[in-house]
């Protein structure tokens, strides 16, 4: 005992020495006080690691005592690793709880958008629905204005249908007689030119239009008509000419304001009607052939656009009392046009 007592001593008095050669050796105050810092930074480490060791040590001797006891595990632990083990649980609990609320929120957000969503093609389909209602409303009252319009048209028709009767009369004696003029050479009769014998006696039929048009809606067709379609439309550019199908005598235009500008055409069989014209370019009485250019595409009357509207009248009929049409391109077939 006495010897270990004698080291001691020495031990201090070489501590002594080295504490005093350090000093020495620290002229410069800015590096002491680096020094310093790393010192600090020292202690902090080794109070950090001396800690991380007591912990160890701790939970291996819980670990050790517990071995063979059979006893639960918290009632031989120590104060120092409770602390741990508390921690760890209720970090646990905070992440599962995190994890919960995550998952709400995501089935939250997920059931929001599909709400939105749904809300959204209930909108869109009240919309659609009031547009539907109110495009056939619409349509609906168009069709009975343009009936009564219709109704107020023919009231019309009727009033000159005593005038266009005889005016077909007369259309047809000419006709009659032009054939007559043309089987017997050098026949003369007041009022009957040579041009008009040869417009009045020529074969052979032509399209209405003859470029630049296409095929729209035909005879008998149910839609936005106050009825039906009582004629074939040819939809074209205002301006594009318009031509007689047959050889005939021109009558005074129908009376009805539905069709416009329009030119009536006596032939042998019927009359024809060309309707919503922009200009006409015959007069009443006039003979015309097939492919004479009589007018000039509109959109004068009643309608949706530029466009040629032709009807066809078989003899005994009126031009222009729209339900007494016949089919117009079947005239144009017994022609030997194809459109």
């Amino acid at each position: 005992m006495s010897e270990e007592f004698d080291v001691t001593p020495r031990r201090g008095i070489a501590i002594d020495d080295t504490v005093d050669s350090i000093e020495d050796l620290t002229p410069n105050p800015s590096r002491a006080r680096r020094g310093h810092g790393r010192a600090k930074i020292g202690k902090g480490a080794v109070a950090a690691v001396m800690a991380g060791a007591l912990a160890a040590g701790t939970l291996f001797a819980y670990a050790f005592a517990a071995r063979d006891s059979s006893e639960p595990a918290m009632s031989s632990i120590g104060a120092e690793a409770a602390v741990p083990a508390a921690a760890l649980e209720a970090a646990q609990q905070g992440f599962a709880n995190r994890a919960a609320d995550v998952s709400r929120n995501v089935v939250r957000d997920g059931l929001s958008e599909e709400a939105a969503d749904a809300n959204a093609r209930q909108r869109a389909e009240a919309i659609g629905q009031a547009a539907d209602d109110a495009l056939q409303a619409e349509v609906s009252d168009t069709a009975l204005e343009r009936e009564r319009l219709m109704d107020a048209d023919l009231q019309l028709v009727n009033q000159q249908a005593e005038k266009l009767k005889k005016e077909a009369e007369e259309a047809a004696r000419r006709l009659e007689e032009a054939k007559k003029i043309a089987a017997a050479s050098g026949f003369k009769t007041s009022g009957m030119s040579s041009n008009d014998v040869a417009n009045l006696t020529a074969k052979g039929g032509s399209m209405p239009v003859k470029s630049g048009f296409r095929v729209g809606a035909g005879f008998g067709q149910r839609g936005i008509w106050a009825r039906y379609h009582t004629g074939q439309d040819f939809p074209a550019p205002t301006g594009t000419p318009v031509y007689a199908v047959a050889s005939g005598v021109v009558l005074s235009p129908t009376a009805a304001g539905w069709a416009g500008t329009n030119v009536v055409i006596q032939h042998k069989p019927g009359a024809t009607l060309y309707a919503h014209l922009s200009r006409r370019t015959v007069k009443a009485g006039q003979t015309v052939k097939a492919g004479d250019l009589i007018g000039y595409v509109g959109n004068t009357g009643r309608s949706f656009g530029s466009h040629l509207h032709f009807e066809y009248y078989k003899n005994g009929t009126t031009p222009g009392d729209v339900y007494q049409a016949s089919n117009p391109m079947t005239f144009l077939r017994s022609l030997g046009v194809n459109g």
